[in-house]
């Protein structure tokens, strides 16, 4: 599949062509001399920085359709596109050599809506649209995946579809030293757009979007991604031995997170170039389900017998007689508010199951959120309890699903 930035895309190149007004005859000429992007055309006249003649222009011409002879109109329109590749050529390497390649490059709008129109031709029975249909920013995160070639992970909760990202504010604009720190320039403000994971519905569609979206990068095969998914939720589902908890969601959100971290440990080759078998990532993800370092994490829990009625009753054979000998009325039982060492008297709701063996509160006292932890916290910066790591020890600034 053709790269996705501006210079190496195919779709951008016959969509800018055809809007210069250069005739379908000398783009399928051009296309079939395998000069279908402004990369490869930008050195076949002359090198970039350097003005073609009227002569090497028409000798070229010649070449791609022998016998023709292009017309004012024709020759207007090639000059113009010719003009077009050596000047995004010439700015390309200049922002290499100055060091401005640490913003990732965003695929173009004809490069993505042509692969999206040929994915939809290819699953046509999957409906790519409404919840399914990823966003514009989960594409630009796997094709910027392309151009630094290196795996990383990328969460459900920043696996946004399409009419989520319409709903959602405009990034902002900052005031950024250019690249001398000469001077001040006015910058977008990369997306940090998410998403709050309510249910295992809302899950299953975000993984389904990624999913998609690698494909559509190139980087997975939707079958072969799609089967890790299900294989995922298939454990998620399973019914527990007894003595043993159900799988919770947090444990099937750090396999996927381990799962991408042990594909960049064993990620060698390129992601930009699909190998015979089919796409970069295929093999390393048929291996997932048998690598123990993954599969660790959808393991069982041992229920915690803390609180059975064996361990009771033997707490209330320990625990010394109360009864008042004065009187043979039994002690006035303490307000809880003012027992010691709850000088607060607030109580809080249960550890959900999936958090057990968390902190509920910070060394500092200060209550943490478990919705934050669980990624269903709704309150944001407004939420009245601390948004730290429930992990013990831990207490940074991240829920417990993405701690290392």
């Amino acid at each position: 599949m053709a790269a996705s930035s501006f210079l190496d895309s195919e779709a951008t190149f016959t969509q800018q062509a055809t809007e210069a007004g250069l005739g379908e005859q000398w783009i399928d000429a051009l296309k079939g001399n395998s000069l279908s992007t402004f990369a490869k055309l930008s050195f076949a006249v002359a090198g970039p920085g350097v003005a073609a003649t009227d002569d090497q222009i028409n000798a070229f011409l010649g070449t791609l359709r022998p016998g023709v002879a292009p017309s004012i109109a024709d020759m207007a329109a090639f000059k113009r596109v010719l003009f077009e590749s050596q000047t995004l050529m010439m700015h390309s390497l200049k922002a290499t050599a100055r060091g401005e390649e640490t913003t990732p490059k965003k695929m173009s709008a004809p490069e993505r809506e042509a692969r999206l129109e040929l994915q939809r031709q290819t699953f046509r029975g999957l409906d790519i649209s409404g919840p399914l249909e990823p966003a514009h920013s989960l594409y630009d995160l796997c094709a910027s995946m392309v151009e630094k070639n290196e795996v990383a992970y990328i969460g459900p909760t920043k696996c946004l579809s399409r009419q989520q990202e319409l709903m959602g504010s405009k990034p902002e604009k900052e005031l950024q030293l250019d690249v001398g720190k000469t001077s001040l320039v006015v910058k977008e403000q990369a997306s940090n757009a998410e998403i709050h994971i309510t249910s295992d519905l809302s899950l299953y569609q975000a993984l389904q979007r990624r999913t998609l979206a690698l494909d559509l990068t190139g980087i997975a095969s939707y079958e072969v991604m799609r089967k890790w998914v299900d294989r995922l939720f298939a454990l998620y589902a399973q019914s527990p031995a007894p003595g043993f908890s159900k799988i919770s969601q947090s444990q099937l959100l750090r396999a996927d997170r381990q799962a991408f971290i042990r594909m960049s440990e064993l990620f060698t080759g390129s992601l930009k170039a699909p190998i015979a078998a089919g796409k970069p990532l295929d093999p390393y993800i048929e291996k997932l389900e048998s690598d123990m370092t993954v599969t660790y994490f959808m393991l069982p829990v041992p229920i915690s017998h803390a609180g059975s009625s064996t361990d009771k009753s033997d707490k209330d054979k320990k625990r010394p007689e109360t009864t008042n000998t004065k009187g043979g009325q039994p002690p006035k039982k303490v307000p809880k508010g003012n027992a010691k060492g709850n000088s607060k008297g607030k109580k809080r709701d249960p550890i959900p199951q999936a958090l057990k063996g968390h902190h509920a509160r910070t060394p500092q006292g200060e209550a943490i959120c478990f919705g934050f932890n669980l990624g269903t916290c709704k309150q944001g910066s407004k939420c009245p309890r601390q948004h730290v790591c429930s992990v013990p020890g831990c207490y940074k600034q991240h829920p417990q699903t993405e701690h290392q």
